[in-house]
């Protein structure tokens, strides 16, 4: 049985952060990482590939067109990942995080898979559009590595902060897998190269409020 084992606010500079922690899915993972796997096979040498195409900040690998929505894919799996652990993440941290009320809070979810192999990453970035107000990560499947390697890392949004108040200048997060990390979008985030053969797979999202 799918179940929520941990959930934490993050202050990071401050900027918030949420982490939740699901146990209970690997079954869902690897039906999840079946159909990431079946996309990158059908997908990845074409121009489809948003990761060689342009449409992305991914360095290699493999990520969805960019006219797909993943979580609309018609599939069990997806479907519980969707109605089950990220619609439900999204309206804990517009409760938690702006006070709003998910019921009277109208939004529309954009949504891709990612698929990393040994070497590729992700260079800094941000997700800038309009009325966006949410980014968010599912990690599918991580592998085992040595930190930085596969790890996500966010860059200090107050750069300033580091030569006069002795802050730091970036917060390195270490990704589980059946774990949801949300974030403002304009939080600048990067992915530093994947070592090893093992991949790392996601489904990433940005929430965006109905106009």
């Amino acid at each position: 049985m799918v179940r929520l084992l941990n959930e934490r606010l993050e202050q990071h500079f401050p900027t918030m952060v949420m982490v939740r922690e699901f146990e209970g899915v690997d079954s869902l993972n690897t039906d999840l990482e079946s159909i990431i796997d079946k996309l990158s096979a059908e997908l990845s040498k074409t121009d489809q590939n948003a990761a060689i195409n342009g449409d992305s900040t991914t360095k290699g690998g493999f990520q969805t067109p960019a006219k797909m929505s993943f979580l609309d894919l018609q599939d069990k799996a997806v479907s519980f990942l969707k109605g089950s652990i990220i619609f439900p993440s999204i309206e804990e941290y517009l409760a938690q995080v702006f006070n709003a009320d998910p019921l009277y809070t109208a939004f529309k979810v954009k949504s891709w898979a990612n698929q990393l192999g040994e070497g590729d990453w992700q260079s800094p970035h941000i997700h800038p559009s309009e009325y966006t107000v949410i980014s968010g990560i599912y990690y599918v499947q991580v592998p085992e590595t040595i930190a930085p390697a596969g790890h996500l890392e966010f860059i200090n949004p107050a750069l300033a902060s580091v030569a006069i108040g002795g802050q730091q200048s970036s917060r390195l997060h270490k990704p589980l897998s059946g774990q949801v990390v949300l974030f403002p979008p304009h939080y600048m985030h990067f992915v530093h190269p994947i070592s090893g053969p093992d991949k790392r797979s996601i489904v990433a999202f940005d929430v965006t409020l109905e106009r």
